[in-house]
């Protein structure tokens, strides 16, 4: 069974968590009509075996004959012959709808996530029990639906069975039904509260599990690994607590179904025996009535769990929808624009951090360095130059065009931001380092350049070398230089530098500053940084102050 990548648009779109998970839904409309109709035909075939073993047995008792016989249990063995290969196809289809329906909403998150307008600012853990266990439960309600259908279609048949052979047994069925459905509905309004409660909890111990991870060094190195542990253990117990609640408010609700379901079947068998008993009907139409009631039964707790299967994946469509429906962190421009040369960048009165309004201009062709004594001010021009917020007050121009004008695939194309702390993709050293370019000489200069080569001679499989989640097989200074010649071979028209080597040492600093000068001449390039080592190569050097002080540019 292929997965292929659908159209997410329309899950997006969604206005509701009710709509959504209808919405995920109907990308797969034929198998899960199909499914619908092979699992009807199925219970049809199963609540036809007793009507055929009553119709089997009254007809011998009364004038039977070998060939009537053998023709009603040639119908026998044809309706079992139906019934399974009905399941079997049927089973086949919804197992498809459940597959593509997880699919499709984990694609659509994938997509929202990595939407290049950004927004989405939850833990890693966090998304991923969304991705997992809750697009799982929103395919699991595609069975469901599926065998819901079955069961409301098996118990009009058998109703409508019942009614030839008493009007009485027929009513009992309907009421039954009506009764079990409502009480049913009731209750799933709690399960669907307290299964929304569980969920979220679950989420906070997957993100703070995977929080813990990641810091696991840096826990050991200042003593905190008890109070980590601790603090997991409170977050633990307030899931599995949810949990439990939600489990027990969803066994409520199956022994509700099953009182129910026994009380049915009690009143049939007896209003059943007792026309048998008056002679209002027959030994074989006595036996349909009794197998038709115990098989109705299975119908009925699929109808009962119904409510509750649904609550949880609304309850889950909830906690999808949450995700799809955040805004963006900035707005995206569609308009078509001409292409934007990299004539300098200028910050035009940009409202940054500590009340300092940016107004300077970094020209075309030359390394500028940017010394700022707030941090906050560094993280904030890097984040505006990556379009990952946009000023409050003033604009940020490229080539004399506003950032906000240009569609951000097209920026993120001219202006490569690299971070202060660089994230390293799942794979190799060479996997990383070629990330941004297919081009084998870029990649072998930028390497040389961030002095990357000596980190593949340092590791144990050179190139090869896993570098694990984030880059945790290698050290601060290795990932710095794995990072910085990743941004340099993609050879980018603006190149933003954010703190790039406070992790490596002086010696090896002061010669990666010089050779990125080097492979960076002729192109805009902004270090935004206070080492020495990388300002005294610049061109320019625009000191920014802690306080609203005019910058100040040699």
């Amino acid at each position: 069974m292929t997965l292929s990548a659908p159209p997410v648009g329309s899950l997006t779109a969604a206005a509701s968590p009710r709509a959504l998970l209808w919405r995920s839904l109907g990308g797969r409309r034929r198998d899960l009509a199909l499914a619908s109709l092979l699992f009807s035909t199925h219970q049809l075939g199963e609540a036809l075996v007793p009507v055929l073993v009553g119709a089997t047995v009254g007809g011998a008792v009364r004038h039977g004959t070998p060939g009537s016989l053998a023709l009603r249990l040639v119908l026998l063995a044809l309706d079992f012959l139906l019934l399974s290969l009905s399941y079997r196809f049927g089973a086949r289809a919804a197992v498809r709808v459940r597959e593509h329906t997880a699919h499709r909403v984990r694609t659509a998150l994938t997509a929202r996530v990595l939407r290049p307008a950004g927004g989405v600012r939850l833990p890693p853990g966090d998304l991923l029990g969304r991705a997992s266990g809750d697009a799982d439960r929103m395919g699991a309600f595609a069975g469901t639906l599926a065998t819901t259908v079955a069961a409301v279609v098996v118990l009009v048949g058998s109703t409508a069975l019942l009614l030839r052979i008493s009007l009485l047994l027929g009513a009992l069925i309907v009421a039954g039904t009506v009764c079990l459905l409502v009480v049913q509905d009731r209750l799933s309004r709690l399960l669907r509260r307290a299964g929304a409660v569980g969920q979220a909890r679950q989420g906070r111990a997957t993100a703070l599990a995977e929080d813990l991870v990641r810091g696991l060094r840096v826990l050991r190195g200042i003593g905190a690994e008890r109070a980590a542990a601790d603090d997991y253990a409170r977050v633990s117990r307030d899931a599995v607590r949810a949990e439990r609640h939600a489990v027990s408010v969803e066994a409520a609700l199956a022994s509700v179904g099953v009182l129910l379901t026994g009380l049915y079947l009690t009143a049939v068998a007896a209003v059943g025996g007792r026309l048998a008993l008056e002679g209002r009907v027959g030994l074989g139409q006595l036996i349909a009535v009794l197998g038709l009631a115990r098989f109705v039964i299975g119908t009925m707790r699929a109808l009962s769990a119904a409510p509750a299967r649904r609550a949880r994946a609304l309850a889950s469509a909830a906690r999808v929808h949450d995700v799809l429906a955040l805004p963006p962190a900035v707005p995206e421009s569609h308009a078509p624009h001409p292409e934007v040369a990299a004539h300098g960048i200028e910050f035009d009165a940009v409202a940054l951090p500590g009340g300092y309004a940016a107004d300077w201009s970094i020209p075309p062709g030359c390394m500028t360095g940017l010394a700022c004594e707030d941090p906050a001010v560094a993280d904030a021009v890097a984040y505006l130059l990556a379009r990952e917020r946009d000023p409050a007050h003033g604009r940020v121009l490229l080539g004399g065009t506003d950032l906000t004008a240009l569609p951000l695939d097209r920026l993120r194309a001219t202006v490569l931001v690299c971070h202060h702390e660089p994230v390293l993709l799942p794979g190799t050293v060479a996997d990383n380092l070629g990330a941004l370019t297919g081009d084998a000489t870029a990649v072998a200069e930028a390497a040389r350049a961030a002095y990357a080569d000596q980190v593949v001679d340092a590791v144990p499989h050179g190139a090869d070398t896993p570098v694990g989640d984030r880059g945790e097989t290698l050290s601060g200074g290795q990932r710095q230089r794995v990072a910085l010649a990743r941004a340099l071979a993609a050879r980018p028209p603006v190149l933003v530098l954010h703190d790039p080597t406070t992790a490596v040492d002086a010696v090896t600093e002061d010669a990666v500053a010089e050779r990125v000068r080097r492979l960076r001449d002729g192109h805009i390039t902004l270090v935004v940084t206070s080492s020495p080592a990388w300002l005294a190569r610049c061109d320019q050097v625009i000191h920014v102050p802690a306080n609203d002080r005019a910058a100040v540019a040699r």
